[in-house]
């Protein structure tokens, strides 16, 4: 073990109520991240709490232990915290926020390294595709340091999940040979691809089919058609019956058209700031365009949220995101 794995599992292993989180409008490898580690850690008799500002996603409910994800909470007793693929603390949501800085100590882990580390421990590493490939080998060495049986289906499911979804079923370019090292060691262990992967990219609502059409209709291209983007506002979700959480994949599906560098995705949600999701082709990076509205993520996928109205927002954003593409060789 490395220096700040064997101080997590220390601190871990010294904890007993410990609280685990990730950044809002969680992913597949955030909640797999939290999920897992919250299994590991119940199995060796800890309280552990996942807290997630935006709760579960419909399509990531049937995760083992999404039953057990808090939204808020008003505790302010846990003895330690860690942050699972949040890139920037401030990404946890400011409901979650201040639960998180009140513990002693707290674990960053993240496959985002860039965006500003935080935390008492830390441990990064951007040379992989997920940070569920980091949840996986700190449970192997609890499991060793603590001589308890912690490796389970359960857990494989979860940090499959977040393999799958960061790597988009493994077909993009962040995929590793370690990569699939550790989804094989994660399905012999009884997670099996295919199902997660029909959950995650081939079940949908009829709500969420009706949203991606409204978003694809209200579809704009920069005149060089390297940047994509539509915006949802709050009438479309309302006319619809949706919810933020049915425009999952909806910003996957500008990224697909064959001239498009960067996709982003402008969703209005009432009571809250304008969210944004940018994808990227390989040799963009639109954490650098996320950066500048103090989001996060890395260089294929990032997030950010800015200040109402849609309409500034959608053209402060893409006016960024046409910038650094025309200053990028």
């Amino acid at each position: 073990m490395n220096g700040q794995v064997t101080a997590a599992v220390t601190a871990l292993l010294a904890a007993n109520k410990i609280v685990v989180s990730s950044h809002i409008n969680p992913d597949g490898d955030a909640l797999g991240s939290t999920l897992a580690l919250c299994l590991a850690l119940r199995t060796l008799g800890k309280e552990a709490v996942p807290l997630l500002a935006d709760g579960v996603p419909e399509i990531y409910r049937w995760m083992p232990g999404a039953d057990t994800v808090l939204s808020s909470t008003n505790r302010r007793d846990f003895d330690l915290a860690v942050v699972c693929d949040a890139g920037t603390l401030i990404r946890v949501g400011t409901s979650v926020l201040p639960i998180i800085e009140a513990a002693p100590t707290v674990i960053d882990i993240d496959h985002h390294v860039a965006d500003g580390p935080f935390g008492d421990i830390r441990i990064l590493d951007d040379t992989v595709a997920s940070t569920a490939e980091l949840i996986w080998p700190l449970i192997q060495n609890l499991e060793r340091a603590s001589g308890k049986e912690l490796l389970c289906k359960e857990i494989a499911e979860c940090l499959m999940c977040g393999v799958i979804t960061d790597t988009g079923s493994f077909r993009f370019p962040n995929t590793t040979p370690s990569t699939f090292e550790t989804a094989a060691q994660l399905q012999r262990l009884g997670a099996r691809p295919a199902p997660i992967t029909e959950a995650v990219f081939e079940s949908r609502s009829e709500a969420s089919v009706r949203l991606l059409g409204r978003a694809l209709s209200n579809l704009q291209l920069s005149p060089d058609g390297r940047v994509g983007w539509t915006a949802i506002s709050a009438a479309d979700f309302e006319a619809v019956g949706a919810t933020d959480q049915d425009s999952e994949g909806v910003v996957n599906q500008i990224r697909a058209i064959k001239t498009v560098d960067v996709a982003l995705l402008f969703r209005e949600i009432p009571g809250k700031k304008i969210r944004i999701s940018l994808r990227a082709r390989e040799g963009a990076d639109v954490n650098r365009i996320a950066n500048v509205f103090a989001g996060g993520g890395h260089r294929l996928a990032s997030g950010c949220s800015v200040d109402p109205p849609l309409a500034d927002a959608v053209s402060a954003v893409t006016a960024e995101a046409i910038r650094q593409l025309n200053c990028t060789p």
